[in-house]
């Protein structure tokens, strides 16, 4: 039995969905007891270590693991959840967006390289007496607790290019990501449809078909354990004083574990 395996998340899976899929691609898989190490976004794709039977049971032992991520920072919009799964609104810097150069950029990453101290994103999973704060942010809640923070470390972080899209071309990438998300509210957990066709509706109403520039800028990190990308993106944006989120975010290494060959539709290492 393999001991664990590398795995290419798409975007739009939770982690769980992508697990469930690759077990269903081996059928030595399918009652072994799976879980991951490190979980990802439903708008982040890339590398997810799966852990197999016993391995399972030594989960903690890979939680510090370092990642590596290929991501990218869209100026001039902002939404509550630091991504483009968020209700979103123009920034009121939006305009300074087209002024940021290539050496602004690259001073920007540079400077966020050491240790932070950040707020966990309200839309995630991280509990606060038993409950997801995404409950809480759903339930309109969030006022009633401190938000909880993690230390994380950048310990690289590099400029590498830039996009220009016009406005409505934009707009229709990020409904084309928005619709690969597998979500479903037959679970009647408040939050489980991850408020697909709120979202979708509030990007749309943001098209119009001007020639509106939008800047998106990429960017490579390597980050400690529980470091979320986009969390880091807004602050990106804020050093170039502007504001922004994360448009696309690839995670491209999981410590020394990285996959080599392609298995049952997934790019996977296993041992």
């Amino acid at each position: 039995m393999l001991r664990y395996a590398v795995i290419d998340k798409p975007l739009g899976l939770t982690p769980l969905q992508a697990m469930e899929a690759y077990r269903k691609s081996d059928p030595d898989l399918m009652r072994a007891p799976l879980t991951y190490a490190g979980r990802l976004d439903p708008m982040a794709e890339g590398k997810l270590l799966v852990l197999i039977a016993d391995e399972c049971k030594k989960r903690d032992l890979y939680a510090a693991l370092d990642k590596e991520y290929v991501f990218e920072v869209l100026l001039g919009f902002k939404t509550d959840t630091g991504d483009v799964l968020g209700i979103p609104e123009v920034a009121e810097s939006a305009s300074v967006s087209a002024h940021v150069s290539d050496r602004d950029a690259a001073d920007a990453a540079v400077s966020l390289i050491g240790e932070h101290t950040l707020p966990y994103p309200a839309y995630s999973s991280k509990t606060v007496a038993g409950k997801p704060l995404f409950q809480y942010a759903l339930d309109g809640t969030l006022d009633t607790i401190e938000l909880p923070t993690t230390e994380i470390r950048v310990y690289s972080m590099q400029y590498m290019d830039r996009l220009t899209l016009v406005r409505a071309d934009l707009i229709e990438r990020i409904l084309d990501k928005i619709d690969r998300l597998k979500a479903g509210n037959d679970t009647g957990l408040l939050g489980a449809d991850f408020r697909k066709d709120e979202i979708a509706k509030g990007w749309w109403d943001l098209h119009d078909r001007r020639k509106t520039a939008c800047t998106v800028l990429r960017f490579k990190t390597t980050v400690s354990s529980g470091t979320y990308i986009r969390s880091l993106a807004p602050l990106i944006a804020e050093r170039l004083g502007a504001e922004g989120l994360a448009y696309s975010i690839r995670r491209t290494k999981i410590g020394r574990y990285a996959p080599v060959t392609r298995h049952f539709g997934f790019w996977t290492r296993s041992y």
